[in-house]
């Protein structure tokens, strides 16, 4: 590379010299072209000098042809120097080579010279010719005279001021001669030619004096010395050209005996490496042999031998095919083997052989193909690995396998039936558990029913936690993402362990930093899962101090949006040798702890394993007797979606307070086998203000839905002569009925999920049933079973009689209807005491806003003002609050929610709500009477 390098730099030495030198010949050229001008011209100008001064009349050269000499000398000296001076802008290259100032500064000075001389010249030439045509005409004036005068004297004076210009010394000419006009015109003649020869005399001395000579021999020694200097530097050029041809050609035959011996080494080392390599071929443990072109066999090693039992002279010759014993393999394999021969290109297979004694043996196959230097292939390269102890634990291991499998799936199914058969009890136990707890008035009977609520909770958790670690055992274990706001997590579990934490004297405390308003994209339930499960185990092993949950905006390391959550505690901690293994399964801070707290061990594997599955981290740092701190980092897509999808609850969402549902009086199908989870639906739905039919399998279901429209319908999966899948499936299909579904079902693995919502369901309820998640899950559906309810409208005025609003009379109400009056004055007597005149007072102001909220409602539903319903049923909830009347505070609440969603409630609600109203107000008169006469004391007035 470095001599690559150099003979290149060489290459542009060379071209540059050479340009060089065309350069300096081309200024040789031009300096020789002006030093031949000048020389010219100074020629001419000496040349034309002497043929002035002896010019006469009499010469063969006119006085024309000397003036255009001058004038030629004159121009070219004119030539010469404007072309010095002007040369930058007419020729560059001129300019480039012999431009300078020195050059310009002698040719103006030899211009300027000449300019003079030619100037002097011209005007001598002119004196000269003049002194000519002036003595001519002299000697004409003087033969004239001397023929005209007769005085011989006058004639030799005459001849004598003509020869001499004056009169002899003491001669004058007589007076008739004299005043001859003839002498006249010769004496001016005379003094002409004087002045003339005069003139004459001092243009020659300043044509002598003139110094152009040494000015032209200036010039001409100027380009002489430019000349001489120009051969100078192109020898030396020259010279040095070649020099560099002679080095890069020195350089070139060294680089060529340099890659020469190279190639020799390299030819020798390639030897060497093919002669080791030969002997790595011949001992290598693999079997190789070579084929040529034709993919006939040349050579074997050792190992092929030992491997096949053939000797080269065996198998010398023989075909690929042959060779390998492509009889015995597949087709395809054949194939693909005869492709690779024909394209060049390598393959690779697995194949049984057999060895000449007949044994059985495996074998990996590889064949290359060696090209020439030319692209044509050489020969093939076979190599032969022996895999057939691979292949012997290869089939081990799939039977190892295979019984795993048969073994995990029989582990699922055992957990499977055993998650449904524990269920199902429990959803009888907690359902019952929940329904008893909210009528039992006795403290000490509810702190029994809590207990057992809490043991069935205890035992759901515990039942809960084994099926997600068989789901994270299994990879069975998903994500159900959806747009949620971070609140909707915070929320269940403040109301969840607020509670919980004062009753153990804990302080609960919530940093939360997360904007409200954020829409997050995850899988809330999992997540919120993942809190309580930290939670719990904080709440559980500390004593005293406080819990502490901070919740903030944060960035992963990859840039990720991403939710920090810390969960800290001021509890027993954990020993550091403990914390390596704090989220394996079934370990707990110390072995005594399961026996101390309970629990699986678990939960926090849970954890762990959603934390990856999300693909966060989660960090554990811990001191023993003072605290933990668990820091978990979740990526969470922030969304610009508001459709918000509410998930089920998780099991301890049981404490979070109850909000009466949206719709109210709705018609329920309830499909299920079991008696207690049937009576546990029924009686949940009912407390909620809904009816509820039962029926005993899905086939039964059916038949109830031909002949009675309902707006709900709750399918158990496992039942007798038809199925819930069955059944939704012909809900869906034959009765082509878009009614909603619910599945409540014990099974918990997603596949059964999945199959009810395949088969058309909406929403699938895990048993224990839990009264929060029902409630949930028909807030979310509500839209759709208000629409179809709506749709079903007339069929349910007609069954129920209800035509249009109407406010019935106190005749027309039952005694029956009587005592549905719910109004209480506890409320009022804790405010005002026993003074009858003020509960009068509130009893009157609720019966004129009772009249005046049943005749403005009737006319709003009647002109569909929804705006006006809304106002009036908030009105009537507020009073209803005062007078502790749940009844009415709930059928209120939905009415109000119905119209804030801008949707009409439906006409049986706002029926309801008018009768309870006109009972309450009935109620109210008859409590008004009594206090006005006196006839009840109001200390005692609790109807």
């Amino acid at each position: 590379m470095k001599n690559q390098l150099l003979r290149y730099s060489l290459i542009t030495i060379i071209t540059c010299t050479l340009v060089i030198i065309s350069l300096i010949i081309t200024r040789n050229h031009l300096v020789e072209q002006y030093q031949r001008a000048y020389l010219t011209l100074s020629h001419n100008i000496i040349q034309s000098r002497e043929n002035i001064y002896h010019f006469n009349h009499q010469d063969n050269k006119t006085y024309d042809e000397y003036a255009s000499l001058l004038v030629d000398s004159e121009l070219q000296a004119s030539f010469l120097y404007n072309r010095l001076k002007d040369s930058r802008t007419s020729s560059w290259l001129e300019f480039f080579l012999i431009s300078d100032n020195q050059a310009i500064l002698v040719s103006q000075n030899t211009y300027s010279n000449i300019v003079a001389i030619v100037t002097d010249l011209e005007s001598l030439l002119r004196l000269k010719v003049s002194k000519e045509y002036t003595t001519h005409t002299i000697f004409l004036l003087e033969k004239q005279l001397i023929n005209n005068v007769q005085n011989v004297e006058d004639k030799y004076l005459i001849s004598q001021l003509t020869l001499h210009g004056t009169l002899p010394k003491e001669k004058t000419l007589s007076d008739t001669t004299l005043n001859d006009s003839d002498f006249t015109s010769l004496s001016n003649y005379i003094k002409l030619r004087e002045r003339i020869e005069s003139e004459q005399k001092e243009k020659e001395q300043s044509i002598f004096n003139n110094t152009v000579k040494q000015t032209l021999t200036k010039q001409n020694a100027y380009w002489i010395t430019q000349s001489e200097a120009i051969k100078t530097q192109l020898f030396i050029t020259t010279l040095f050209l070649l020099c560099c041809i002679a080095l890069y050609f020195y350089i070139r035959l060294r680089d060529k005996l340099i890659q020469t011996l190279t190639i020799k080494r390299e030819l020798i080392r390639s030897e060497k490496e093919k002669t080791k390599l030969a002997l790595v071929a011949e001992y290598a443990h693999d079997a190789i042999f070579i084929l040529d072109k034709q993919s006939k066999l040349t050579w074997i090693n050792q190992s092929y031998s030992v491997l096949s039992g053939n000797t080269l002279e065996d198998i010398k010759g023989k075909d690929l095919p042959s060779v390998l014993q492509l009889d015995k393999i597949q087709h395809a394999n054949i194939f693909t083997l005869l492709q690779s021969l024909k394209t060049g290109t390598s393959v690779s297979f697995e194949l049984t052989n057999n060895h000449k004694d007949g044994t059985l043996y495996w074998i990996d196959v590889s064949v290359t193909p060696i090209f020439k230097p030319n692209g044509n292939i050489m020969h093939y390269v076979v190599v032969e690995r022996d895999i057939t102890k691979k292949k012997e634990l290869e089939d081990k291991l799939i039977k190892a396998a295979d019984k795993a499998d048969v073994s995990n799936k029989a582990k699922s199914t055992f957990l499977a039936t055993m998650s449904h058969e524990l269920r199902t009890p429990l959803n009888g136990i907690l359902g019952m558990a929940q329904i008893i707890e909210s009528n039992i008035k006795d403290e000490e009977q509810h702190k029994q029913i809590k207990v057992l609520l809490e043991s069935g909770d205890h035992l759901l958790s515990l039942l809960n936690d084994i099926l997600d670690f068989s789901k994270i055992e299994q990879n069975k274990l998903e994500l159900n993402h959806a747009s949620f706001y971070f609140n909707d997590v915070i929320d269940p579990i403040a109301n969840t362990y607020l509670s919980i934490c004062e009753d153990k004297g804990l302080q609960f405390i919530i940093n939360n930093n997360i904007n409200e308003k954020t829409i997050f994209l995850g899988d809330k339930p999992r997540i919120r899962q993942i809190i309580f499960n930290l939670i719990s185990n904080a709440v559980k092993f500390t004593h005293k101090g406080s819990i502490t949950l901070n919740f903030s905006h944060t960035l992963t390391p990859k840039g990720e949006q991403a939710v920090q959550i810390k969960v800290q505690d001021t509890g027993i901690g954990i020993r550091k040798k403990r914390l390596k293994h704090i989220f394996e399964p079934f370990i707990q801070a110390e072995t005594s702890t399961t026996r101390q707290y309970g629990g699986t061990g678990l939960g926090l594997t849970i954890v762990k394993q959603l934390t990856d599955t999300m693909k966060g981290y989660i960090s554990v740092n811990s001191s023993e007797g003072k605290g933990t701190c668990f820091t978990l980092v979740l990526p969470l897509e922030i969304t610009k979606s508001k459709q918000l999808i509410d998930s089920d609850a998780l099991p301890s969402d049981k404490n979070k307070p109850t909000e009466p549902t949206s719709i109210a009086n709705l018609s329920i199908l309830i499909a299920e086998d079991n008696k207690i989870n049937a009576l546990v639906a029924q009686m949940f739905c009912q407390r909620l203000g809904h009816k509820a039919i039962i029926a005993e399998n899905g086939k039964v279901a059916i038949e109830k839905l031909k002949e009675t429209h309902f707006d709900l319908i709750i399918m158990d999966n496992h039942m007798p002569v038809m199925d819930g899948i069955l059944a939704t499936k012909a809900i869906r299909e034959e009765l082509k009925l878009s009614t909603i579904i619910f599945a409540c079902t014990a099974d918990v693995f997603q596949e059964a999920h999945d199959s009810f919502l395949k088969a058309g369901a909406n929403y699938v309820l895990t048993k224990p049933l839990q009264e929060n998640g029902f409630i949930d899950a028909i807030k979310q559906h509500q839209d759709t079973i208000i629409q179809q309810k709506r749709t079903s409208c007339p069929t349910q005025e007609k069954n129920s009689n209800i035509i249009e609003l109407k406010r019935p009379s106190k005749y027309q109400l039952s005694d029956d209807a009587l005592t549905e009056a719910e109004i209480k004055l506890t409320s009022i007597q804790d405010i005002c005491g026993p003074d009858s005149e003020i509960i009068c007072v509130f009893l009157q102001s609720f019966i004129d806003t009772s009249e005046e909220n049943i005749t403005e409602i009737i006319t709003a539903f009647e002109r569909k003002n929804i705006k006006s319903i809304r106002f009036n049923a908030h009105s009537i909830k507020g009073m209803a609050s005062n007078f502790n009347a749940p009844r009415l505070i709930k059928i209120a609440t939905s009415i109000e929610l119905h119209a804030k969603e801008q949707t009409m409630p439906m006409l049986e609600d706002v029926q309801q709500l008018i009768n309870l109203l006109e009972v309450n107000i009935q109620q109210a008169s008859r409590l008004l009477e009594k206090y006005d006469t006196q006839q009840i004391s109001p200390q005692k007035s609790n109807p």
